[in-house]
Order: C-alpha cells, then sequence, then structure tokens
C-alpha cells in the first residue's frame, strides 16, 4: 500500500486565516480548506473499502505520473488478480445527474443546477497514459469514478450506458470489482506480477506540492504603486454589461457590478497576464483543482440560491 501523504497545505491556509486580509479573501482561503478535508475524507472512505474487501491487491493512493508534456494526479491506482483499476474520488455534497448527452450536473437543494467537467473523460486520459507505458494492460485498465458523498444521490437513469459502466458509490465498489473479476475472462496475475507492475508505477511516481497559499501572497504585501500602473495599462471593458473593468488591490472586478467574475473561474484565481489575454478576446490556459483548463473570452451564466453571476467559459483539456 502506497499512502498519501498528509496535506502540508492545510497548516499554512489556517495560519493565514489569522493574518489581516479582507474577509472575501479569508472566504476564499476558508474554502479551499473545506475542499481539501472534503477531498481527503472521501480518499479515506475508498480506502477504507479497499482495505477490507478481502481481497489481494495492492493500493497506491495519490499517484502522480509525468511523462514528456502529459501528467497524471491519480487518486487510486489499484492492481488485483485481473485488473488495473484507475479510481477518481468526488465528493460532492449536492446530488449528481448525468443526462443523456453526457452532462455531469450538480443539483442543489433549492433545485438549481450547475454544470461540471466530465470526471470520467479526465480519467479516461489518466487510463491511457498507463496503456501507454504498460501496453499488455490496456484490456486489464478499468476507469472508475466513485462518488464518496453519503448523503448525495447519483441519478444515472438518463446516462448513455458508457458512462453509466465508469460511475458509482463508494459502498458499491468491492461488489463491482468482484463482478468485473467474475465476467472478465481474463488470466490471474501471480503474486510477483502484481507486485512488478505496482512496483513499476510506483518508481514512476514524483511530488506534486501544490501551493495553495502562493495566490494569497498579494494581499499581505498589496503594491504601493497599483493606482499609478494601473491607469498606465489599456482600459477594458466587461464582457457582459461593457462598464469599465478596473484592478484594485483585491483584483479585477467590474465597475458596473454585473456579477461577472473578471479574474476566477470556479474559485481558481486567473494571473494579471492570464486576465488581459481573455479581455483581449484571446483564449489562456490555468491550471485548476479538476486540471489543466482552458478558459475562452466567452461569459457563461450561473444561478445558485436566486444569485445569479457570470464567468468565463471553461473547457477541461
Amino acid at each position: 500500500h502506497k499512502e498519501k501523504q498528509p496535506s502540508k497545505e492545510l497548516p499554512k491556509l489556517q495560519a493565514l486565516l489569522k493574518k489581516r486580509l479582507p474577509s472575501e479573501v479569508k472566504e476564499q482561503i476558508q474554502q479551499d480548506i473545506q475542499n481539501i478535508k472534503a477531498g481527503d475524507y472521501g480518499e479515506n472512505q475508498v480506502k477504507f473499502t479497499l482495505r477490507n474487501s478481502y481481497m489481494p491487491m495492492y493500493i497506491l493512493n495519490d499517484i502522480y505520473l509525468k511523462q514528456g508534456n502529459l501528467t497524471a494526479q491519480i487518486d487510486f491506482l489499484v492492481i488485483t488478480r485481473k485488473l488495473l483499476l484507475v479510481i477518481e474520488c468526488k465528493n460532492y455534497a449536492s446530488d449528481v445527474r448525468i443526462d443523456k448527452n453526457g452532462q455531469f450536473l450538480l443539483i442543489r437543494p433549492d433545485g438549481s443546477k450547475q454544470g461540471i467537467s466530465d470526471p470520467t473523460e479526465q480519467n479516461r486520459r489518466h487510463s491511457d497514459m498507463l496503456c501507454h507505458l504498460r501496453p499488455e494492460l490496456k484490456k486489464r485498465c478499468v476507469p472508475l469514478v466513485v462518488f464518496t458523498n453519503e448523503k448525495s444521490v447519483l441519478r444515472l437513469n438518463t446516462a448513455p450506458e458508457s458512462i453509466k459502466k465508469q460511475v458509482l458509490k463508494s459502498d458499491k465498489l468491492v461488489n463491482y470489482i468482484r463482478q468485473l473479476h467474475e465476467t472478465m475472462h481474463l488470466s490471474d496475475f501471480s503474486d510477483s506480477e502484481m507486485k512488478k507492475y505496482a512496483d513499476f508505477f510506483l518508481h514512476l511516481h514524483t511530488e506534486n506540492p501544490v501551493d495553495y497559499t502562493a495566490k494569497y501572497q498579494k494581499y499581505l504585501a498589496p503594491s504601493k504603486s497599483i493606482k499609478s500602473k494601473t491607469s498606465e495599462k489599456k482600459e477594458f471593458s466587461c464582457p457582459h454589461c461593457k462598464k469599465t473593468v478596473c484592478k484594485g488591490a483585491y483584483g479585477w472586478y467590474c465597475s458596473g457590478k454585473c456579477g461577472m467574475k473578471i479574474d476566477k473561474v470556479y474559485g481558481t484565481s486567473l494571473t494579471d497576464k492570464q486576465v488581459t489575454a481573455l479581455l483581449n478576446g484571446k483564449t489562456a490556459k490555468c491550471q485548476t483543482k479538476a486540471g489543466m483548463t482552458t478558459v475562452f473570452p466567452e461569459i457563461e451564466k450561473n444561478s445558485y440560491q436566486g444569485t445569479v453571476s457570470f464567468q468565463w467559459k471553461t473547457k477541461l483539456l
């Protein structure tokens, strides 16, 4: 078993909360803390389930692989007697529905909906990388997205069959693995073969530290000449309401207060270079929690609990 290392970011983020920061920045920090804790909780559930499966397996938790320009951050890589399971964990508090077109939607308690990136597509790319590294495992490689929140409901009635086979709740995981073992006509790995593959991927693993605190450093020591520098720059218009876009001590904002999030996409802060590129009608790329994402100079509308906001359109690479 390869254990996930305890997060070094939580103590850093908690220390930031004690600093003198604007309330909206502290809200972002608290959201980061909540996301890390929710992710760790969900992974611990899956780890407990696998460890108590009474099936021989190697469990590699939190594996980061890199090959050329390609990377894969894998929550669980599990080698059983027959299979290589590539598991992505998701811990959403909302119900999740997958429509007939394969679109993933979060259904809030108030009935509002929010589209999210397709986690099966992200996991497929991870599987493709593994199969490229070890082509002989292609028929044995099974990508799975496991939803770990006990209270949320996974609605699959209208989902395409290809996606239904890849998503499930964590309490169904072990039974699903057993069914695969019974239905897939593959020879068993020996103990030495299982260990060989586990050692192979473990040897390729490298640490991928994510610095959640870096984006908050600018709030600790804001520039003394922000006003003068901003006045020298080109004037931009909000892509939604066409009012002037300004840059203040705490980031970019629309002077018309129309609800357009100028320098954020799904909670991820954009750099000045990325913001100016988008305002100039060009695409940008940024690293979000879901992975490398393309941001387009187009807007999309979000509604949550009666509040309407707008943000840049995105697509997970």
